[in-house]
């Protein structure tokens, strides 16, 4: 019987998360300007006091699980109308900020199950002291599911600032379900994991060792396709958040089916929030040199897993949208053959830094004997590659990446090892281990690198061919048929094409050249009086509905009436349609004169539309165009126009 080997690391990836949104650091909060501090301690900004977790009990179940996880998550419930302040602003627009605290915290981490940005409109998350500042968030970060995470902002106290522009107002969408306490740093050194790294920059970018190289040396000169097939994946599970490295793959289809190879380790023992997880391509210093300050990235949000194994440590998932063109990504090519490597490579992030590359050029071995990990799982005997590498190292966040063999094709993916710029040796699951995997669909390889079952044993690479583009055209109209006039629609796509155009008398609109394969996403918006519409007939419907006396008919004559956002027809609503009549106000002060809704938007307690604390849906998205042409109509509802008079012309 062959001895086992026991291993005390393991590349465990539930961290302490950095600001990984800072790509713009000349756009600041509003806040920061001191025109605006007047009113802004007029205002005032209550704080809300988060509960300290049972670190006692965290540090229990570390001691079970070592080393796996830095963040725990608190429940919250806070929202743009329930919580926070709001501050209007001269030019009509309004700032709402929301000051979290949690005592002992290193960093906070804001999650969101209910997340949309209007055209213009900003959000920042930035540390009390602002040394941190994540953001600005827009709309281009607006995801399908309406899910998103805003990273850390270091320290116990942090703000989060929605700005949102007159012509948006009342379009926004905000609850923060779930705030992450990072806690003890020292745990990263009780874990066992052996790294001269310094704990005063824990992860993010800067975070890895001296001895790391950037890809971009010239000795990655040979790896510039490959290069661009490795990202960053930012995990978020039940209990925590983290880093790992992931790699998107070929399929012997070669259709761009977003496949991504990374390694079971990372999400093992937690319960994965995958609509949350985020995959960052680019992500990676221009030169040779560590840049001044983080390079921006591209980003896509979300996936589901396809197949994974314990014992081979691999996990393959989908990411929930096609990779952009704009992205310039590569499918790496793999090799399931039995032969170890005569030299391998590796891209990765450790630490969740920018992409690095550490090299062995003196031949790998496959290992013969079983693997006993930290985690009381083991892995049989052969089923890894053991490799000492030359150049670079690796650490906590480059668990998952590719080993590529010397015709830079994957043969294996990182699982862990003793990690020191002094010398590193780390062990690979192999490719041709996982083909096979558990024998089913959902535990190996083969079912979907080679879903045609063409045998191959080795597959080269291929540049992203989404490249076709297709025309996305519609309608704007009221409930009644009328086309809306000069109505603002917008259209963002996956890989940040950003374009706007006005409707024609008829309520038309049309874009060409949207890319197909990307995501898209379409918004109107109206700039219009607030009277336009607004009579004594509406007040006599609205008046009618509140004392039972005639019901409103339909779904939009709900929304036209509720100038309030209380979700509810009340004499409040009546109040404000009055003021906008008599003069007394020149608009509305929680919603803007237009809301715009897909028209295929379905109400399931017709005729109210309101349901639960979902809000009202204002964008059309899809997560990948196909085809050479897409109609999206909308419908329009004026606010107070309850009767349908509006002049869309306007």
């Amino acid at each position: 019987m062959k001895p086992y080997v026991y291993l005390s690391i393991l590349l465990v990836f539930v961290t302490f998360l950095p600001a990984f949104a800072q790509n713009d650091r000349a756009n600041l909060p509003l806040s920061f300007r001191p025109s605006i501090q007047d009113r802004l301690y007029q205002a005032g900004l209550k704080m809300n006091r988060l509960p300290q977790p049972d670190l006692r009990r965290v540090r229990q179940e570390d001691e079970i699980h070592p080393g796996t996880r830095f963040a725990v998550p608190l429940n919250a419930d806070f929202g743009l109308y329930q919580s926070g302040t709001w501050t209007d602003l001269p030019d009509g627009s309004r700032l709402w900020r929301l000051q979290l605290e949690a005592k002992d915290a290193l960093g906070l981490v804001a999650l969101y199950d209910d997340f949309f940005l209007p055209d213009g409109a900003t959000l920042f998350m930035y540390s009390a002291d602002r040394k941190t500042v994540l953001g600005p968030f827009t709309s281009k970060d607006n995801t399908p599911s309406r899910k998103f995470v805003t990273g850390v902002a270091q320290g116990e106290s942090s703000v989060l600032e929605y700005w949102e522009p007159a012509a948006v107002r009342g379009q926004g969408r905000l609850h923060i379900f779930r705030v992450d306490y990072a806690y003890h740093r020292q745990n990263l050194l009780s874990s066992g994991f052996s790294t001269a790294g310094s704990l005063d920059n824990e992860l993010g970018f800067g975070a890895s060792d001296s001895c790391q190289t950037n890809i971009n040396c010239g000795v990655g000169a040979d790896l510039a396709k490959e290069k661009r097939g490795i990202c960053r994946i930012m995990l978020v599970v039940q209990e925590g958040t983290g880093f790992c490295t992931g790699n998107l793959m070929n399929n012997t289809k070669q259709d761009g089916r977003p496949l991504l190879l990374t390694a079971f380790h990372c999400q093992d023992g937690y319960i994965p929030l995958y609509d949350f997880w985020r995959f960052d391509f680019n992500y990676e210093s221009s030169s040779c040199e560590n840049p001044g300050g983080e390079p921006p990235y591209n980003s896509i949000v979300g996936c589901t897993q396809l197949s994974g194994r314990r014992e081979n440590d691999f996990l393959l998932l989908e990411m929930k949208h096609a990779v952009p063109g704009s992205f310039k990504a590569y499918f790496l090519g793999w090799n399931r053959t039995i032969a170890a490597p005569s030299f391998g490579s590796i891209i990765h992030h450790p630490r969740g830094d920018i992409k690095k590359l550490s090299l062995d050029d003196d031949g790998i071995s496959i290992f013969r004997d079983s693997i006993i990990w930290n985690n009381d799982v083991t892995t049989p005997s052969e089923h890894h590659f053991r490799s000492r590498f030359d150049l670079g190292s690796f650490d906590i966040g480059s668990s998952g990446a590719a080993l590529l063999n010397q015709d830079r094709h994957v043969v294996g993916h990182l699982h862990g090892g003793a990690a020191s710029c002094s010398g590193s040796t780390a062990y690979f699951g192999r490719l041709f281990m996982a083909w096979e995997g558990g024998g089913g669909a959902l535990t190996r390889l083969k079912d979907w690198l080679d879903p045609e079952g063409t045998l191959q044993l080795t597959l080269d690479g291929m540049e992203n061919s989404l490249n076709a583009t297709s025309v996305v055209a519609g309608t704007v109209s009221m409930e009644n048929g009328k086309g809306v006039a000069n109505a603002s629609v917008s259209l963002l796509s996956g890989g940040g094409l950003t374009v706007s155009t006005m409707t024609d008398s008829l309520g038309k609109y049309a874009f060409s050249g949207v890319p197909v394969g990307e995501s898209v996403e379409i918004s109107v918006t109206k700039q219009d009086v607030s009277l336009n519409g607004c009579s004594v007939a509406d007040l006599i419907k609205v008046q009618k509905h509140i004392l039972n006396v005639e019901g409103l008919g339909s779904p939009f004559q709900w929304i036209a009436s509720d100038v309030n956002l209380s979700r509810t027809i009340s004499t409040l609503d009546l109040i404000q349609i009055r003021k906008v009549i008599l003069g007394l106000d020149q608009e509305f002060k929680f919603v803007p004169a237009w809301i715009f809704l897909p028209a295929n938007t379905s109400f399931p307690n017709a005729p109210s539309p309101f349901q639960g604390s979902t809000a009202l849906p204002t964008l059309f998205q899809i997560g990948a165009l196909a085809g050479d042409r897409l109609d999206v109509n909308f419908t329009g509802v004026k606010y107070g126009d309850v009767n349908n008079s509006a002049n869309p012309q306007n």
